[in-house]
């Protein structure tokens, strides 16, 4: 099976789990988010905890949200009707270019397959208007795909891609991007995974590089 779509399995089966924990938007968000005009277009990538949507909402932006846990989109519809929620596999994303002005991926990517990830993050800078910024959250370490023990169901094994600073650093850099800051933190929850938390903000600067 596609190892993204065991993980959205795996998501389907602790949505309550997830709603009952997180409940804090993605960290170093309005250090952006305040820069921004309301009513600009956000698209919330892997919004599975749908807490980053609905604060962006809140804050009169115009938010999309995807994912591919049928669970978690039907819980966010379900809890906030007035947001645009759609279950969409996002290495199959289909937005005209310049789209939308900011890209939000909490958390997404580590539980995409490393093959996929440079494709994918091209797609992204197409879909961002030019000069614009993508926010990415990762679970960081020595650069890995494994299957782990999900913290909330442990019977279930959950695929991660665990990617280091200099890997995403690259592909970045590949796919037309610029960092522009970075920030760090340990776990500090039962629910988190016991990896690094790696923050990235970059900024569209030109299109990808030809492979």
């Amino acid at each position: 099976m596609d190892k993204s779509k065991s993980a959205s399995m795996v998501y389907d089966k602790i949505v309550n789990q997830y709603a009952e924990s997180f409940h804090e938007p993605s960290d170093h968000i309005d250090k952006f988010l305040k820069y921004l005009p309301a009513q600009w277009k956000i698209l919330d990538i892997g919004c599975w905890t749908w807490t980053d949507s609905n604060y962006m909402d809140s804050l009169w932006f115009q938010v999309t949200g995807i994912d591919l846990s049928s669970g978690m989109i039907q819980f966010a519809k379900k809890k906030y009707p007035n947001i645009n929620f759609q279950i969409w596999d996002a290495r199959k994303l289909a937005f005209d270019k310049n789209s939308f002005n900011w890209i939000l991926a909490a958390c997404f990517l580590i539980h995409i397959p490393k093959e996929d990830i440079q494709q994918l993050l091209s797609n992204f800078n197409s879909f961002l208007k030019e000069n614009w910024v993508i926010y990415i959250a990762l679970q960081a370490w020595k650069s890995d795909e494994i299957f782990i023990e999900e913290p909330f169901k442990p019977d279930e094994k959950l695929f991660l891609n665990v990617i280091s600073y200099k890997e995403i650093g690259d592909l970045l850099l590949k796919t037309g991007f610029t960092i522009l800051h970075k920030f760090e933190r340990h776990p500090k929850s039962k629910g988190e995974l016991d990896y690094t938390k790696l923050y990235v903000i970059a900024q569209k600067s030109r299109k990808p590089t030809e492979t």
